[in-house]
């Protein structure tokens, strides 16, 4: 038995340092893989039956390649997880007068393709809009299983001067826990597209978060990340085949509620305490960012993992 990652070729390298072997191609048969557990990083490569059928997927997988494919169909995710959690307002054929709204293609990664404009105007086809939320809270939170870790995005000297950033080259301010709210928040926009393993970016404004969309491959960019998806990734891959350990397969807990309740002002930190700010340098397709070297950074098992 072994633990194989299927990834992207531009997270490739950063995808390597969860320190399982790694591939961006596994073959055209699931069953070769009988024996294996595949973790998908942004993967939703079609693989075959043994017959040739291609709607196979591996026996042993975290997050599905179909969830992928959902996932990355990010107008259909954002209303998938308006059902939860709140998201910004969606424009899918036009933009009312003096709207100011964000721009980005159905399918996107990073910053690519996106603008922002001011209504009103039609929403070209390829594309979606949502309302500009204007705030310089952006949070992004790692999930595995029901694992969380939470971190702010800070700008840069590398970072240009916009007046409407596209915040996804920014550094992080890790946070030393996290707001139960928004824990509970992310793990039910996890469970409602069905991602298992991934990031969510979202926006905090006037006492509520506004998510903006999650990630099946987050960049895996510093040490704080890699320790956190590395102690995660065990215990649900444990967790969740047992039986590839010689361990009786355990019952599964019970499903997270199916909505959120209102939320709380007094259990939200607008500002919520930093360990260190890590500068991130930007990522350039295909090759993701070197790993920031940074001293006196508390480990992973310190941040209060919640």
């Amino acid at each position: 038995m072994a633990i194989k990652v299927l990834t992207i070729d531009s997270e490739y390298e950063s995808a390597c340092r969860l320190g399982y072997t790694t591939h961006t191609w596994l073959g055209d048969y699931a069953y070769k893989f009988d024996g294996d557990i595949i973790i998908r990083w942004g993967n939703s490569g079609w693989v075959y039956t043994r017959d040739g059928a291609k709607s196979a997927e591996f026996k042993q997988v975290i997050n599905p390649a179909a969830i992928i494919k959902q996932n990355c169909r990010k107008h259909e995710a954002i209303k998938l997880l308006a059902q939860v959690v709140n998201v910004p307002t969606i424009y899918e054929k036009s933009v009312p007068k003096d709207v100011l709204a964000v721009v980005r293609p159905h399918e996107h990664a990073a910053g690519n393709g996106f603008s922002v404009q001011k209504g009103p105007f039609k929403v070209e086809r390829g594309t979606y809009a949502t309302k500009f939320i204007q705030t310089d809270t952006e949070y992004r939170v790692w999930f595995c299983g029901n694992r969380t870790m939470c971190g702010r995005r800070v700008k840069m000297k590398v970072n240009e001067d916009q007046k409407y950033p596209c915040r996804s080259n920014w550094g992080y301010e890790f946070s030393d826990g996290i707001a139960p709210e928004l824990r509970k928040q992310t793990l039910l926009a996890a469970k409602k597209i069905g991602l298992e393993v991934g990031a969510a970016d979202l926006l905090f404004y006037k006492g509520k978060y506004y998510f903006l969309e999650l990630n099946s491959a987050a960049s895996v960019d510093h040490r704080v990340v890699r320790e956190f998806y590395q102690a995660a990734l065990e215990v649900l891959v444990r967790r969740k085949f047992p039986e590839m350990f010689g361990e009786p397969k355990k019952e599964q807990a019970p499903p997270a509620p199916a909505a959120t309740e209102p939320l709380k002002k007094s259990e939200v930190v607008e500002e919520q305490p930093p360990v260190v700010v890590v500068e991130v340098a930007p990522a350039i397709a295909p090759t993701p960012p070197a790993e920031t070297p940074v001293a006196e950074v508390a480990p992973a098992a310190e941040l209060a993992i919640a």
